[in-house]
């Protein structure tokens, strides 16, 4: 685009010529009614002495007859500009500040680049900078970024500002471009993003780079070709390969508002069709300008191995095969897990406990710390036992015995600094019943007829008969469904007896206090030994 006479042509290349290599220094700037090289020198250029210069460069045959909308290119350094600083307005993690030494620095809010400076973030660093006109570019972890130019035109036609994304990312909400030479770009190795006004994202890795555009549109390409990239679309490029056809991205994930009382945090949300991976950040405020999370996985769900309580903003979005973010969605996130609770220590899961009043024991964090104890009868502790606060002790018996069952328990501390924190997950243990009383023996004549109390429909027992109390080598070890056993053909002498119950679901109660009977030595021939008396011995 020598000659402004060929306006089809000009239009066709000038979308990106700033990121063509030959023409890196290039401003192209885009005819309007009355544009001539004299009043366009007079306006922008440093002085009056360049109005042969343009038209010589742009190889304009009829400079009287500019062509509208056609582009001309004018090298910077011919140009008039005021340099306008571009400010760190946050950063979070590890962000340096390298000059043109060189050298690495701590990077600080309120640091100011000139052109040839960089900025570099860390594993978990995040900064964002600010410009003049409004603008905002946010720089993610494990990203560098160069600033090549940041100044206004003269006369009030806008401001020029180019960037060098070397690695990483950005999501950039550029101000709409004032004048009619405003022009944003951030350069990558592999490609150009262009705008005038819009909200979007770039990524570079080595020799390729990939952007996403939220609002507005982005000229993106390079020398082998550029694609005009609307809202909602992405474009990828490798250098000296032009720039793929756009593409839809992903829609927004359903992302509801988030609660966590639990450290560390994992809150799933509905995954998102044609998403292979996700990226969730976290942020302190609504605008992200810094994130103190960007974590990145398959899972859809959003993770935090720590974070101080309080209210956070979630931003997510699902990553397709090809590696294109799509839209973001928004949440908030609350935090409210602290103090943190106890460590529920006895009874231990789904316990077996025998104790009618069972000592309840949990950890204690520090010695100013006071507990809110409750135990019931369901998961949900909608039918409450036992509700206490105030305990000092990191221990409780209850006054009253419990009955058999299934209890559940939970602890929440409070402390002077924290306040009351969340309850603990739940823990259960399991009362088991008594064991079945048993009723005197009856002698009859097919030998000594045992009963005990029925524990209820469905209820299954065992009985244990031996002639030690200890039952090492009982005699008879049987189970039954009848509360009922026939010890036929016993020996004289003293036999020890037991029951105990089974529930349908297979949990075991007590044995049955142990009780004894003795059998009588046998009798003379013609009195049977069953109508002997028997010694019950409880």
């Amino acid at each position: 685009m020598r000659s402004a006479a060929a306006p089809g042509r000009a239009l066709a290349c000038c979308l990106l010529l700033a990121a063509l290599p030959a023409a890196a220094a290039d401003f192209a700037y885009e005819i309007r009614a009355g544009d001539n090289p004299w009043n366009l020198t007079q306006r922008y250029l440093k002085d009056l002495s360049y109005w042969p210069r343009i038209q010589q460069y742009n190889r304009i045959a009829e400079p009287r007859r500019l062509q509208p909308g056609a582009r001309l290119l004018i090298p910077e350094q011919w140009l008039r500009l005021q340099t306008r600083e571009v400010r760190i307005d946050a950063l979070h993690g590890e962000v340096a500040l390298t000059g043109a030494d060189g050298l690495l620095r701590p990077a600080r809010v309120g640091d100011l680049l000139a052109p040839g400076m960089k900025l570099v973030t860390g594993e978990a660093g995040s900064a964002a900078l600010a410009f003049a006109d409004g603008s905002r570019v946010q720089l993610r972890p494990r990203s560098e970024l160069g600033v090549q130019q940041s100044a206004d035109f003269a006369a009030g036609a806008g401001s020029w500002v180019r960037l060098e994304l070397l690695r990483g990312s950005v999501d950039s909400l550029i101000a709409p471009r004032s004048g009619p030479a405003g022009r944003f770009e951030i350069q990558t190795p592999a490609a150009v993003a262009a705008v005038r006004g819009t909200r979007f994202r770039v990524h570079a890795d080595g020799d390729a780079a990939r952007n996403e555009t939220l609002e507005g549109r982005v000229a993106f390409g390079n020398a082998a070709g550029e694609q005009s990239v609307t809202a909602g679309q992405g474009s990828f490029a490798r250098t000296g390969v032009a720039a793929t056809a756009p593409r839809t991205l992903l829609p927004a994930p359903a992302l509801p508002p988030l609660f966590a009382d639990r450290l560390p945090i994992n809150r799933p949300f509905p995954a998102l069709d044609g998403a292979t991976a996700y990226r969730v950040q976290i942020a302190g405020d609504a605008s992200f300008d810094t994130v103190l999370i960007d974590g990145f996985g398959p899972a859809a769900a959003v993770r935090a191995a720590d974070l101080p309580d309080g209210e956070y903003r979630v931003r997510v979005r699902g990553i397709d095969g090809d590696g294109f973010g799509g839209l973001d969605a928004d949440a908030v996130l609350t935090v409210d897990a602290r103090p943190e609770p106890p460590v529920l220590v006895e009874p231990g899961p789904d316990a077996r406990v025998s104790d009618q009043q069972p000592t309840l024991r949990w950890s204690r964090a520090r010695a100013d710390e006071r507990w809110r104890l409750q135990i019931a009868s369901d998961a949900a502790f909608s039918s409450l036992l036992i509700d206490r606060d105030e305990l000092s002790e990191p221990s409780f018996r209850p006054e009253a015995p419990l009955p058999p069952g299934i209890w559940f328990w939970r602890i929440a501390s409070r402390n002077p600094d924290e306040g009351v924190g969340p309850f603990s997950d739940a823990q259960s243990f399991r009362r088991p019943p008594p064991g079945p009383a048993m009723e005197p023996p009856q002698a009859g004549p097919e030998g000594l007829a045992l009963r005990w109390r029925d524990a209820g429909p469905g209820m299954r027992y065992q009985i244990q008969i031996a002639r030690t109390p200890d039952f090492t080598a009982p005699e008879v070890d049987a189970r039954t469904d009848s509360p009922a056993w026939l010890l036929k053909d016993a020996q004289p002498g003293v036999w020890h007896l037991r029951v105990r119950s089974f529930a349908p679901d297979g949990f075991e109660g007590d044995w049955a206090p142990t009780q004894a009977v003795t059998v009588p030595e046998p009798a003379p021939a013609f009195r049977p030994w069953w109508l002997l008396p028997l010694l019950w011995l409880i």
